[in-house]
């Protein structure tokens, strides 16, 4: 078995700090070091996305201690953070039609659009066709309510302090 060679890059990013980056991708050429700081800045979204699910939602923190249990509420999460995202979404167009007047500009709080959602879902689920499309557009108007701005440019030290580790216990007492 040979080994897999990499390519170390150096990249500084705009606070002073020096990241490296492991890469496999060798073609300096083709893949020249600067368009590695953009890649590097792009991943946000992701990034945010895991911690959502991991501090929003706690996708760790299961109901049960069986597969099937630990699977249904991996994908019930899932599903109501996708869902949450797509009425978020609508909401957003929203927002940018009723804030364009202002200072900064706006974005929805997803983490109150999450706990609104959490408190809806199983009604939405419930609901007729019709019943389904004038809840969502209430669901939509009120999302779109809970705003915040967005301050470009904008970056904090971070804590160096390690937080705790979140320990999450079952939800239900154990039969005898």
């Amino acid at each position: 078995m040979t080994p897999d060679k990499l390519r170390l890059i150096r990249v500084e990013l705009n606070n002073g700090e020096v990241e490296v980056l492991i890469t496999n991708l060798m073609a300096e050429q083709a893949f020249p070091v600067d368009e590695f700081k953009e890649l590097y800045h792009l991943r946000w979204g992701a990034e945010e996305n895991y911690k959502r699910l991991k501090q929003w939602v706690e996708i760790e923190n299961f109901s049960g201690k069986s597969a099937l249990s630990v699977k249904q509420d991996f994908y019930a999460k899932v599903l109501s953070t996708n869902l949450t995202a797509v009425v978020a979404n609508s909401s957003q167009r929203q927002v940018e039609k009723t804030a364009a007047h202002r200072q900064h500009d706006y974005q929805v709080n997803f983490a109150q659009a999450l706990t609104k959602m959490k408190n809806t879902l199983i009604e939405l689920l419930l609901l007729s066709v019709q019943q389904l499309q004038r809840r969502l557009e209430v669901l939509i108007d009120y999302i779109a309510c809970t705003i915040e701005p967005i301050r470009k440019g904008r970056s904090y030290n971070r804590s160096c302090s390690k937080s705790k580790n979140r320990i999450f216990y079952c939800s239900y007492k154990r039969a005898k």
